[in-house]
């Protein structure tokens, strides 16, 4: 009779393990959907392409920013990756600034009120104001906000760090980047922002596909994963890296850029030059 019952629980146990592993499986699954004109970086080991790239562009490089503003105080409904869904609005209090540059409009930036102190939330929006500016134009003009967020009280568990949508905006959590790769993330990013909708689901969608035939292969296994998500923004970080700051990065990084994506870096040229892209200095 006890042996009996304590197979009836054994059994019981089994069964709310499995429901419960079930459940934490499905969280995880809808945490990690792409929403429409939505897009975000995984963690740095998954973007394998900002290995060998990372400061190609830093702290030392020129910016076109020329002074920011702050506008006002208030309530807004926004998106934020660490309380679920991203196509939830949750509301909270930010600050906001117009950010200023040289040949190219002004940008809002909207830091979350989270990080407490006045002064802290003013060197987090020059912060990334200036390195806006050191992204080369092209590349930041359909951008109309930056909304800031502080990290992930359990940086392990994120699903996304940064993230974009497109023609319109990105979102930065600080802290969940190392230096070095920031800039790097940014264009990624940015490029999810202005060329995105130019091949993905679009008329020249063809032009992009492609390319990825002739090539044959991939800039890294997060673009290989999701070659109509990713495929665009990582090549974009390397097409930056050859055209722009060949001098950052060595032969032998060069020469595999160019001969794992030849068709695709041609594409980023025909459609980019001709455009700003100030402060870089860009060519063939």
């Amino acid at each position: 009779m006890n042996s009996d019952i304590n197979l009836r629980i054994l059994k019981r146990k089994i069964i709310n393990f499995r429901n419960y592993f079930l459940l934490i499986f499905f969280i995880f699954f809808l945490t990690c959907i792409n929403f429409k004109n939505f897009n975000h970086v995984f963690a740095l080991d998954t973007y394998s392409s900002s290995t060998p790239l990372k400061d190609i562009i830093n702290k030392s490089d020129p910016s076109t920013y020329k002074g920011i503003e702050f506008i006002k105080e208030e309530k807004k409904k926004t998106s934020d990756g660490r309380l679920g869904d991203h196509s939830n609005k949750y509301e909270a209090t930010f600050y906001l600034f117009e950010a200023k540059y040289h040949h190219s409009d002004n940008i809002k930036i909207w830091v979350n009120s989270e990080f407490k102190t006045s002064k802290k939330i003013a060197e987090i929006a020059l912060r990334y104001s200036i390195m806006l500016g050191q992204v080369p134009d092209y590349f930041k003009s359909e951008l109309k906000w930056v909304v800031i967020h502080g990290p992930w009280v359990d940086k392990t568990k994120c699903t996304c760090m940064w993230y974009a949508f497109r023609n319109e905006g990105v979102y930065i959590h600080t802290e969940m980047i190392p230096d070095q790769h920031e800039e790097e993330i940014l264009i990624h990013e940015l490029t999810h922002v202005t060329i995105d909708s130019l091949y993905y689901n679009a008329e020249n969608e063809f032009i992009w596909k492609e390319a990825q035939k002739k090539d044959a292969n991939y800039i890294s296994e997060y673009a290989e994963k999701k070659p109509l998500g990713e495929d665009i923004a990582e090549s974009a970080v390397a097409w930056v890296a050859v055209r722009c700051k060949k001098d950052r990065i060595s032969k032998s990084v060069y020469k595999k850029i160019i001969k794992t994506i030849p068709n695709r870096i041609k594409i980023f040229d025909d459609l980019i030059f001709g455009n700003s892209l100030s402060p870089l200095i860009c060519k063939k």
